[in-house]
Formats: C-alpha cells, sequence, structure tokens
C-alpha cells in the first residue's frame, strides 16, 4: 500500500472517514501480507502449489490495488480543509 497508517492519522477528516480510512488500509496490508507468503512458498513446494500460490499473490494484489483505490476516494471525499490551507 503507498498510503501509511501515518498519513491516516496526519489527515484531517471528515466524521467517520477514519474509520473506513483506517479499515480499508488494514485490508489491503493483510492482502500484501497474504501475497508476500505465497510469493515465498513458490519457491518451496511443488508444481502444483506455485500454481496454486501464484493465483492467490494475483487475487491478493487485485485486492491491495481496489484498496488503494478506496482509500485514495475516501481521503480525496473526505479531507477536511484546515484553515492553514484556505
Amino acid at each position: 500500500m503507498k498510503t501509511q497508517f501515518k498519513e491516516l492519522l496526519e489527515t484531517p477528516l471528515k466524521h467517520g472517514g477514519f474509520t473506513l480510512a483506517s479499515k480499508t488500509l488494514s485490508i489491503g496490508e493483510k492482502a500484501e501480507r497474504i501475497a508476500k507468503q505465497a510469493r515465498e512458498k513458490q519457491n518451496e513446494e511443488g508444481e502444483f502449489a506455485k500454481f496454486h500460490c501464484s493465483n492467490i499473490e494475483d487475487w491478493m494484489g487485485q485486492i491491495v490495488e481496489m484498496a488503494q483505490e478506496a482509500l485514495d476516494l475516501t481521503l480525496e471525499r473526505d479531507t477536511v480543509e484546515t484553515h492553514a490551507e484556505r
């Protein structure tokens, strides 16, 4: 995920925006960890396991992309303009 939790903490969001953004970030981070494990298993197991793990890695990558898109939209929609930005 290109967005980090620290960035969410530093971004003023509308009511409920932080909760949605942090849960979306969490989904993406979990998918990244699963993809990493699947990638590592491809080097250890037999041919069928390699094929299966490569599919898992691809699916998790797709989830990461969707989560990042949702997070980008949430941050764009719910970021509150501060006095310094005016």
